[in-house]
């Protein structure tokens, strides 16, 4: 019994001392957006979320951009339709400047072929943007009325382009496909080393491999046949890319592509087989998908420029930070890469319905990936959002880029910042979120904060 008191009354101690060192962190962080919010009441410009192209009326948005080579644009959750809405007017208004002649999307290669093939016009005029969404090997988080409006936008553009846009896949969730596109174009060529490939990559690239859901096919795998495969792989990569007599055969580049990110996938799960064990730095073992698409976008924006469409925490300009480990996004790879010619749009809201899977805020994040109901968000405290309501809320936009470098404004730049976003997953209550937290200096070009985010309009 004095054992349990005692621990109670730890608890309690623990518990008080958190909630102070809350509130006075709390005062800290409003002294330190005086500043802020003062220079954001001269520098912000509103828009209209319910009317996405009026967030790009004035030019002010695309010149803010200019000079990228790359440009990540986020949004809030996979899930929520006004800020992907607008992020497709940004998009349509960076091709219509001529910024961007590709499009690289938060989708595995397979997706992205069929999407580029439609945008491209390989499917005739006739055919039907909404069809070829719900149909083309996306998520099914993608499948929306917004995305189907862009690409029926970008086919009629490049009918009469200069620089027609292109679209790639940088996702590696793909293996199976990508690695049975890989030996399809190396069939007619050599068949004999295509067919001994076929046997030993049968694991992954078999009728059965390829008729289950990546997660669990990688569930299936023991660590020993991911290893293999991933040896296989990179021979068949090494194979591909041999100059020989069919080193100029068209389509060679693709499919060693798709046989790198074939081995990503791989690489980026290698844990999470039937006998894996994950250990050690966390955050660089879940890192590794972003490594990967990091990787793949500078592969793939060799054009006039690109925008990278993903999530915010992929388009993060900085390491996320949570109460255990630091995760390199992509955006933060490129950052180290590329330096400004990376620019990060970062959404935020100040209330959010999405689309998501439920989950216990105490288990593990659900297998599927299938959004299934709508979850509400509106918590405000802590995060950049509050910022802007500071200034009266609103949809609006501002470009941190220009920050001045005085000591008040370099101060609160520094400072982390959650970021409450949600992934094909999420908890009902917004306060049962761990943050993953950012510093807005190094991580956020351009800040958009949508006042209400409703729930993306599906196809399926």
């Amino acid at each position: 019994m004095n054992r349990r008191r005692f621990l109670l009354r730890t608890a309690g101690v623990a518990t008080a001392a958190g909630a102070s060192w809350y509130g006075y962190s709390r005062w800290e962080q409003s002294r330190a957006e005086v500043d802020i919010v003062a220079w954001m009441r001269e520098q912000h410009r509103t828009f209209d979320a319910s009317r996405p192209d009026s967030i790009t009326r004035d030019g002010a948005l695309v010149a803010a951009l200019a000079g990228a080579k790359v440009i990540g644009i986020g949004e809030a959750t996979h899930g929520s339709h006004d800020d992907v809405a607008c992020k497709a007017a940004i998009v349509r208004a960076l091709v219509q400047a001529g910024a961007i002649d590709t499009l690289l999307l938060e989708a595995n290669g397979p997706g992205g072929r069929e999407l580029d093939a439609f945008v491209t016009g390989a499917f005739g005029a006739d055919s039907d943007a909404a069809a070829r969404v719900r149909e083309a090997a996306i998520f099914r988080i993608l499948k929306t009325e917004v995305l189907a409006e862009l690409l029926a936008w970008l086919r009629d553009w490049n009918r009469t382009a200069t620089h027609p846009v292109r679209i790639v896949g940088v996702d590696c969730q793909a293996s199976p496909a990508d690695a049975e596109f890989a030996l399809a174009w190396l069939d007619p060529i050599d068949g004999a080393t295509a067919a001994d490939f076929r046997r030993r990559l049968a694991p992954i690239i078999s009728a059965e491999a390829q008729a289950r859901r990546f997660p669990v096919l990688i569930a299936s795998l023991t660590t020993a046949q991911i290893r293999q495969a991933m040896t296989d792989l990179t021979a068949l990569q090494e194979t591909l890319s041999a100059q020989g007599p069919h080193a100029a055969a068209p389509g060679r580049d693709a499919a060693e592509r798709a046989a790198r990110t074939a081995w990503q996938g791989l690489h980026a799960f290698e844990l999470e087989g039937s006998d894996g064990v994950i250990e050690g730095d966390f955050g660089a073992y879940y890192g590794r998908r972003d490594r990967s698409m990091a990787e793949n976008v500078e592969r793939a924006a060799t054009g006039r420029g690109a925008v990278y469409w993903a999530h915010n925490n992929h388009v993060a300009a900085a390491p996320l930070s949570d109460f255990a480990d630091s995760l390199e996004p992509t955006g933060y790879i490129l950052r180290q890469s590329m330096g400004a010619a990376y620019k990060a749009v970062l959404f935020e809201y100040a209330t959010a319905r999405f689309i998501a899977v439920p989950r216990s805020p105490f288990g593990p994040i659900p297998p599927s990936s299938d959004p299934t109901e709508i979850i509400t968000w509106g918590y405000t405290g802590g995060r950049l959002a509050g910022l802007f309501r500071a200034l009266g809320g609103g949809d609006a936009w501002v470009n941190l880029a220009s920050l001045p470098d005085t000591p008040a404004l370099r101060d609160w730049a520094q400072r982390p910042y959650p970021m409450r976003t949600a992934g094909y997953a999420g908890v009902r209550w917004v306060r049962l979120v761990l943050p993953l937290s950012l510093t807005p200096r190094e991580a956020i070009d351009v800040l958009v904060h949508i006042e209400n985010l409703g729930p993306s309009r599906m196809l399926v």
